[in-house]
């Protein structure tokens, strides 16, 4: 695969001295930084969820351990809670645009669910995409 010039040095950049400082923090340390924010906008299952989130320290542990594995030991970037926090923004700003346009979520349109829902199913993807990498 071809990738385009910016692209691939944005690849070649070194890991961000933040990105890093990240990585020197104890579990402990790490968790009690730790808070996403998203605009729920009256969903308050969304509302819900995100407090959930915020209170879980085994997540939050699991976010600090995927940061140590990706910026560590396989040299790439920020896959931190900010990481986080920044994909699950556009994920929800991506939805709520799609449904805006009339875009039906398949949740809504295969089993019945709310937008709502849909909004909980995708900030959910959003915030345990990079859990894979703490093992």
């Amino acid at each position: 695969m071809t990738l385009d010039p910016e692209t691939e040095e944005r690849i070649e950049q070194p890991v961000s001295a933040e990105a890093e400082r990240e990585t020197r923090l104890t579990p402990a340390q790490a968790v009690t930084e730790m808070k996403i924010n998203v605009p729920v906008r009256g969903n308050r299952k969304l509302r819900r969820i995100l407090e959930r989130v915020n209170e879980d320290n085994q997540l939050k542990g699991w976010w600090h351990a995927s940061n140590v594995n990706a910026v560590t030991r396989l040299h790439i970037n920020d896959h931190s809670w900010v990481h986080i926090q920044i994909v699950a923004n556009i994920a929800l700003k991506l939805l709520r645009q799609l449904t805006k346009h009339h875009v039906e979520p398949s949740v809504v349109t295969d089993y019945s669910y709310e937008n709502d829902d849909a909004e909980v199913v995708v900030l959910l993807g959003a915030l345990l995409h990079c859990v894979g990498m703490a093992v």
